[in-house]
């Protein structure tokens, strides 16, 4: 595992009692930068389920579905232990049923259809039949990822703006990670951006007395620096961030292989022996984690209660639309976040919103 160009800052002026000041320099170029991550079209419901999965079922659950479509759910059950042999029990009994409801003549005849989410259409089940697969919910463990973030997200901000790189991308560690500084895989990949050993190499000293990979804020410029390289060689962040997953060489040569820099066209249409589902699903789990990383108080409402949430401004809005929203004071989010007694906010700036 592991800029953009200059332009002139256009100036944005809201008309309101509480206005939205004129962006300052670089703000528009972030701004810019940040729309780079939007869902390209075709990957909406993919992103949908990985929503689903951090934050609406949790580790007692398994969630039943298609390999290649993952959006296409087809049961959630109540798991008794959580062990992978508990997994692959329910894969195997779900793998027979479809195998028992795809070979009767009648769909709407089938005893077993109550097994399967309601409403699913039965074309899908017969589609997954050889592509079943078992996900735990992870609502428990992301939650526990938004908070040990808060820890790091400042800091991995600068260090990426310095770099000239979008700032989302400090959402990726979500992924990786779970923001675990500690955090090491059974392949050798180390910390917060679970980088491999020969990635860093050449970013970072990685030997028998020292692994720069486990302090964060070095990893950090590790990182960017692969994905900046990533990102001017594929001329994409889709494609940047899935490299970041199955390697430069690897994504270049599927880009090659398709004929296309479209991520959808490569989803739909490689065939490469790595290129698997952790792959596939991994820039739209990216665009999931930021998704709930910015809409903290929305999916994660405890979290938002016991140490606040995060707010980014956006076009049009205002101490008195934000307080109505979050049901605090204007006072309360002046105080949280030092403001003076003028009512301007930036595009682009980060409040901490708190009771």
């Amino acid at each position: 595992m592991p800029f953009a160009r200059r332009s002139r800052c256009s100036l944005w002026l809201v008309v309101g009692l509480w206005l939205v000041a004129a962006c300052p320099v670089g703000a528009c170029e972030t701004a810019r930068l940040e729309n780079d991550f939007k869902t390209p079209a075709g990957l909406e419901t993919r992103v949908q389920h990985w929503i689903d999965i951090f934050s609406r079922y949790s580790l007692d659950e398994a969630v039943v579905h298609d390999r290649r479509h993952p959006e296409y759910v087809l049961a959630v059950v109540s798991m008794r232990t959580g062990r992978t042999s508990e997994l692959a029990e329910i894969k195997g009994r779900y793998q027979e049923l479809i195998q028992h409801v795809a070979d009767l003549p009648t769909w709407g005849t089938s005893p077993f259809l109550h097994l399967f989410q309601v409403p699913v259409d039965p074309r899908r089940i017969a589609a997954a039949a050889d592509r079943v697969r078992v996900q735990r919910g992870q609502r428990e463990v992301f939650a526990k990822s938004l908070v040990r973030s808060r820890r790091y997200l400042k800091r991995i901000r600068t260090e990426l703006r310095r770099m000239g790189l979008p700032e989302r991308l400090a959402y990726l560690p979500h992924v990786e990670s779970s923001f675990d500084a500690k955090a090491r895989s059974h392949a050798g990949a180390v910390g917060l951006w679970q980088l491999m050993p020969a990635t860093a190499r050449p970013f970072l000293r990685v030997d028998r007395r020292i692994d720069e990979r486990n302090d964060p804020y070095r990893a950090t410029q590790a990182a960017g620096r692969y994905l900046k390289r990533a990102h001017d060689t594929l001329g994409s962040w889709p494609l940047a961030i899935t490299a970041y997953n199955y390697g430069l060489p690897g994504t270049v040569r599927a880009v090659e292989a398709v004929g296309s820099t479209d991520l959808i066209d490569l989803i739909e249409r490689h065939d490469g022996a790595r290129f698997g589902f952790a792959v596939r699903n991994f820039y739209a789990q990216f665009l999931a984690a930021t998704h709930l990383a910015e809409n903290t108080l929305e999916h994660f409402p405890e979290i938002a209660r016991d140490s606040g949430v995060e707010h980014i401004v956006r076009k049009g809005d205002t101490l008195w639309d934000l307080a109505r929203r979050y049901g605090v004071s204007i006072g309360a989010i002046r105080r949280a976040n030092m403001l003076s007694r003028s009512n301007h906010l930036r595009l682009g700036q980060r409040l901490l919103i708190r009771g």
